[in-house]
């Protein structure tokens, strides 16, 4: 793509990509453990908060053995409902590590909602004692994720109990 072209995925474009849990799963794990070892350079996220219950944050990243950097701009507001729209929105921006140019604009709404889903998955995986069968899950999320997918990592004999 030439340097001066941005790419724009909406939210339908990111979920036609269709990636399924085992794979985020495998890279999300990745990104954790490159953050662990302090491969990662990803500084506090700042936030401003202009309702009491709401949220709107900057998350930016740098992960150099993926060549990807970016930020993510995302917001929290609980009460959306009443309007009929989503509690989680948001924008991910990618940009040229070389060149600092963007490359891609996309709705993060279902990058968020799988990645934190995902993070169960890989709790589950390290954190859980080997004989465990069940999974219990609180502030489940963006309901659509089910909680068994998040826990793909785990045996297929697990159960999960939500308590939202």
């Amino acid at each position: 793509m030439p340097s001066n072209q941005l790419l724009y995925l909406s939210r339908a474009d990111v979920e036609k990509t269709a990636l399924d849990m085992p794979t985020i799963l495998h890279l999300l794990e990745e990104a954790f453990r490159e953050k662990g070892q302090g491969k990662v350079e990803m500084p506090p996220k700042p936030g401003i908060h202009t309702m009491p219950d709401a949220f709107i944050h900057a998350m930016p990243a740098y992960i150099p053995s993926l060549k990807s950097a970016g930020i993510k701009w995302v917001s929290g507001y609980p009460e959306n409902y009443k309007r009929g729209l989503p509690y989680i929105t948001g924008l991910l921006i990618l940009n040229d590590v070389e060149t600092g140019i963007p490359l891609a604009v996309m709705d993060c709404t279902w990058i968020t909602a799988y990645r934190t889903g995902a993070a169960t998955g890989v709790s589950a995986k390290y954190l859980a004692r080997k004989d465990s069968e069940v999974a219990g899950i609180l502030a489940c999320g963006v309901p659509p994720i089910a909680p068994e997918r998040r826990l793909a990592s785990r045996p297929s004999t697990w159960r999960a109990k939500i308590a939202k």
